[in-house]
């Protein structure tokens, strides 16, 4: 029986064409192929998987986690990790790009052939002491950046079909809150077993009525999840390597969650800000 279940379900136009893009070229290892149900499983070296169907009205759910993604084309689907063995020479002229962070990361972005955006996403090394001051520059960042907008200003997007500035601040929250325990049994129990619950954001931005809902409490809630957390790894011995065994996943260190969640904050600030230029605000 398969142990792997996809984080996320992706519909192509060819399984065949499509499924050698992502073995030849981006180097994924493929799981399985089943060429009745025109279905294939692939996995980037971090782990993250994705189900690539031709036809959308098979069932594939054996297959899929139960928090998995359907990913829409044009969507960006993200991944962690070393993307240096990507053969870009094979990729067609404009349709990769590198991108270069103030804090450390390298984004590596991909069109595949069916319009999908592949961001793959490597953070170079960081001390203890630059992690936690790039950590706790994002409330700092978010509140100079929601500074002078209105009400109305909050539901602005960059794009047509992008989240809001206020879709995007509550999602910010939600992550550093969701993750909240996680740390929190890192720091005081190491090395325990911990049952993460992943869930899909688009699911929550209906569920929780980002689209109506004040920032202002959500921001101070972010600000103190922030100092909270600061205050544990500056007065812990060794926080940093403290480690949590996800259920059925990976150990995980409090580096490497800290890293993650200081750069998808100062990404969504950068993305609020972009909000902002796009309409003169």
């Amino acid at each position: 029986m398969m142990s792997h279940l996809a984080n996320s379900k992706v519909v192509v136009a060819s399984i065949a064409s499509t499924l050698e893009f992502y073995k030849d070229i981006l180097h994924f290892h493929v799981l399985f192929f089943d060429e009745r149900q025109k279905a294939a499983m692939v996995e980037f070296d971090s782990g993250q998987t994705l189900l690539l169907v031709e036809d959308s009205n098979h069932d594939v759910t054996r297959w899929l986690a139960p928090s998995y993604h359907l990913a829409e084309p044009g969507e960006r689907l993200y991944f962690r990790g070393n993307s240096s063995h990507i053969d870009t020479a094979k990729l067609n002229q404009g349709k990769v790009t590198r991108i270069e962070k103030e804090w450390g990361d390298t984004i590596l972005e991909v069109i595949d052939p069916n319009g999908y955006i592949l961001s793959f996403w490597e953070g170079k090394e960081l001390s203890s002491l630059e992690l936690l001051e790039l950590y706790e520059l994002a409330p700092m960042r978010l509140k100079k950046a929601l500074e002078g907008l209105t009400e109305k200003d909050l539901d602005l997007v960059r794009a047509p079909g992008k989240w809001s500035i206020r879709q995007t601040v509550l999602h910010m929250v939600d992550s550093d809150a969701t993750s909240l325990a996680m740390v929190k049994f890192a720091l005081a129990e190491p090395g325990r077993i911990f049952h993460a619950n992943g869930y899909n954001p688009d699911t929550w931005v209906d569920g929780l009525d980002y689209q109506h809902r004040s920032i202002e409490g959500e921001v101070a809630l972010f600000v103190a999840i922030r100092k909270h957390i600061s205050g544990l790894l500056y007065h812990l011995p060794n926080a940093m390597d403290r480690t949590i065994q996800i259920s059925n996943g990976p150990v995980v260190t409090v580096r490497e969650r800290i890293r993650l969640l200081m750069s998808h904050a100062l990404g969504h600030i950068e993305q609020i800000l972009e909000t902002r230029r796009v309409h003169g605000k």
